[in-house]
């Protein structure tokens, strides 16, 4: 197996654990923190966390390290990358200081802006700005580490740090509510495990790869590519940020603490339907470039069918059993108070199951320097968000933030659509066919029996909850490996598991 497979296969595999242990922590710990800090706190924990994050958006320059790395070592062009990297740091480094001086205004006028928080929610409400926005600012110059452990096909000591940065938070935040050091040391404790981390990846940089950067360097025609690529993605960036991270901003504006509250679990189960989705993002990105460098472009198409296809597979079972037991979880897990928040996620698994099925025509896009046309799609996709989001987050509160999130993204799945064909030559309406079409009957199918069964199944509790998962994952598994997976398919699964069991 060559270092680029094993990368790639070993990557993937630490990445659905660090989900898998990552969820389930998370189901555990989520709801004793939310009942240990009281619900308004927890409201409040989760807007600092959620606004300061627009402000973590790396404005297209880790998009853009990986981006040039790769390309400079598909080219053999290894010299440049130092150059880069000096370049990248010293961009970082200015724009860090606009970020500081706009939580400074942002930190002197919070009573003015969270207009729906009482006066003790305000008062509760500054240090946790404090200490995300702070953290905010040391990370950012740090941004691009993640590029260059991409693009040098680091994959497993960057899921691995990824993995280790969740379990020492949930490990922190453990301690500190089991000290009664209330929700301020929760939130330190996201800050402390972020700079561990950040440090860390700094130390596998230094010892395994070539990068030695000289912050005195200078490269007139290094910073211009860099802008002309980075403008574009920064607009990709914030305009995502905003579609999620300001839901709960709103929120606070138009509705009150309960509705963020009610937000909150709804955004943190797409954040792990997300990661779950994204867990082979960025793998292909450096293989991409090589396709391009090398004149293959035709096999970029196979690529994106075959990925797509098993994030279908593999996404489907996920979004066809939340629908039918997302209910009974959400009460299980955070209570009855929470019951709603089911609806809110089932609207915004929705364009995650669609998006990520083209996530290699997405890093196509970014390969071949054609990432304005992703940056109109995501501003039309912000805009069309925040004008959802004010009118139907008044009326219909978090619910009315989700459906404002969920018709938005069908905006920027449509657009780009149009761009993958037009501009990138994608038949996506030959790719639709192939991709999405064998997947519908089994869907359907999926849907109707599995309400059947599990409305059927009596057991409460945990248990029921498990019964439920089992009986899901059964027919899905049956339906779709019968009806929609390929022999190909059905005989590479059949070899995986022959292999593990020897």
């Amino acid at each position: 197996m060559s270092n680029e497979s094993r990368q790639l296969k070993y990557g993937a595999l630490i990445s659905y654990l660090a989900i898998l242990v990552n969820t389930v922590m998370s189901l555990i710990y989520l709801p004793w923190m939310a009942r240990t800090i009281g619900k308004s706190n927890y409201a409040l924990y989760q807007l600092a966390y959620s606004f300061v994050q627009i402000f973590l958006a790396d404005f297209g320059l880790s998009s853009a390290a990986a981006r040039f790395l790769a390309k400079y070592r598909a080219e053999n062009r290894e010299e440049q990358s130092n150059i880069l990297i000096a370049v990248l740091t010293k961009l970082y480094i200015g724009i860090d200081l606009i970020i500081a001086l706009i939580m400074f205004v942002i930190y002197s006028r919070i009573d003015v802006i969270y207009r729906g928080l009482t006066v003790s929610e305000i008062a509760a409400f500054r240090p946790l700005f404090l200490i995300m926005a702070g953290y905010s600012i040391l990370s950012f110059p740090f941004m691009s580490l993640n590029g260059i452990l991409t693009a040098y096909e680091k994959f497993i000591q960057l899921k691995l740090c990824d993995f280790g940065q969740k379990v020492l938070t949930v490990l922190l935040v453990v301690y500190a509510l089991l000290s009664g050091r209330g929700v301020v040391a929760v939130m330190a404790a996201n800050a402390a495990s972020g700079l561990f981390f950040i440090l860390l990846k700094l130390y596998i940089i230094r010892k395994q790869t070539p990068v030695r950067p000289d912050i005195r360097t200078h490269d007139d025609t290094v910073l211009s590519s860099v802008l002309q690529f980075s403008i574009w993605t920064a607009v990709v960036a914030l305009a995502q940020r905003f579609i999620f991270s300001l839901a709960p901003t709103i929120l606070g504006i138009v509705s009150n603490s309960s509705e963020i509250a009610l937000f909150a679990p709804a955004n943190a189960l797409e954040g792990y339907f997300y990661m779950f989705a994204a867990a082979v993002n960025g793998l292909f990105l450096a293989r991409i470039s090589r396709y391009i460098a090398d004149n293959r472009e035709d096999r970029i198409y196979t690529l994106m069918v075959n990925v797509g296809r098993y994030q279908l597979a593999v996404m489907g079972l996920i979004f066809i059993g939340f629908l039918c037991i997302g209910r009974d979880f959400m009460i299980q897990w955070m209570g009855a108070d929470y019951e709603g928040a089911a609806v809110c996620a089932a609207l915004i698994f929705i364009p995650d199951l669609l998006l990520f099925t083209q996530q290699i025509a997405n890093e196509t896009v970014i390969a071949k320097n054609e990432v304005r046309h992703n940056a109109f799609s995501n501003i039309g996709m912000a805009v069309v968000c925040v004008v959802l989001s004010f009118p139907l987050s008044t009326r219909f509160g978090a619910m009315g933030a989700c459906l404002a999130i969920a018709v938005s993204y069908m905006f920027t799945f449509i657009y780009m659509n149009v761009i993958y064909y037009k501009k990138l030559h994608i038949n996506v309406f030959r790719f639709f066919k192939e991709c999405y079409t064998s997947f519908l009957l089994p869907y359907g199918l999926s849907y109707v029996l599995c309400r059947l069964i599990t409305g059927r199944i009596m057991i409460t509790g945990w248990k029921g909850i498990a019964v439920k998962i089992l009986a899901v994952v059964i027919v899905y598994g049956i339906l779709v490996s019968c009806l929609a997976l390929k022999k190909s398919e059905r005989e590479w699964i059949s070899r995986k598991l022959r292999r593990n069991q020897e």
